[in-house]
């Protein structure tokens, strides 16, 4: 479900955000397609009045967007049939490396991510089957969003990798709060505002954020550079930024966190494609 959308001033949108205003400004999905580009379909708003209802957002998603619901392919002779299962934690599957085909929402794959499926299989939750194996699929981009609207689901369980379900409360951290006592050789995401960019002897990526418990910076390695396109002059300083990697300190003691595979994303996104009318 949508929580979060774009106006086109750039800037994050909630559904309390809006209520009383008499003409709802026209807003675009922020969600992140598997190439990384922002999905920016045109996002309407549903159930604002109503007393039986939950207001919400709602659009015709590109393919593979992280904001989207999709219906996998159901066996044959599945339709109309009502199967058990077992309880849905609330669960994010973090995209890292390239995608793989997507997943319904009871853990079976379509055989094809280009085509939706067209047979459905009514589940109704039995807390007698016990909880499910599961996961929404996220990315790093989708899970900033809902950190900045302070819309992260309550008991929120994240799988990054071939690590087990993990509380986020327990792996998100803001700069302000990641201090090295608390932190040093954790597996951590990090975030916060970038205030100054510096290059290492390396040839990488420095990320200072502003009020960062003991200077903790972000480590971002020439990989990660080639894969979002940005060099020394990107301009990134006031960007919104988020990372997953193990909190270092060196002998420098200059305490750091290392961009892990493709843990990385910032707000507003770099790349950020919009279809354009037909």
């Amino acid at each position: 479900m949508m929580d979060v959308a774009r106006n086109d001033a750039g800037d994050l949108v909630t559904i309390e955000m809006i209520r009383g205003q008499a003409l709802p400004p026209a807003l675009w999905c922020p969600g992140e397609l598997p190439g990384g580009d922002e999905c920016g379909a045109k996002v309407q708003i549903k159930a604002l009045n109503s007393k039986v209802m939950a207001a919400h957002f709602a659009a015709r998603h590109a393919p593979g967007c992280d904001s989207s619901s999709e219906h996998s392919e159901d066996q044959p002779g599945d339709a109309g049939h009502q199967v058990d299962q077992g309880l849905r934690p609330v669960r994010w599957k973090m995209r890292l490396g390239e995608s793989g085909q997507s997943q319904g929402p009871d853990g079976r794959h379509r055989p094809d991510d280009n085509a939706t499926g067209n047979k459905t299989r009514r589940r109704r939750a039995n807390a007698a089957n016990g909880l499910e194996d599961t996961a929404d699929d996220k990315s790093f981009s989708t899970l900033l969003l809902n950190i900045l609207a302070k819309k992260i689901p309550a008991s929120l369980e994240l799988v990054i990798g071939t690590r087990p379900p993990e509380l986020a409360s327990s792996l998100i951290v803001g700069a302000a709060n990641a201090d090295k006592a608390t932190y040093t050789d954790r597996w951590i995401i990090l975030w916060g505002l970038v205030k100054e960019v510096r290059t290492s002897g390396y040839g990488s990526l420095i990320l200072k954020l502003k009020r960062a418990a003991d200077d903790v910076a972000i480590l971002v390695d020439k990989t990660n550079m080639n894969r979002l396109g940005i060099d020394s002059s990107t301009n990134l300083v006031g960007r919104h930024v988020i990372a997953f990697g193990k909190y270092t300190v060196p002998d420098s003691d200059r305490p750091h966190l290392r961009v892990e595979i493709d843990a990385l994303a910032f707000n507003p996104r770099l790349r950020r494609a919009r279809p354009t009318a037909p």
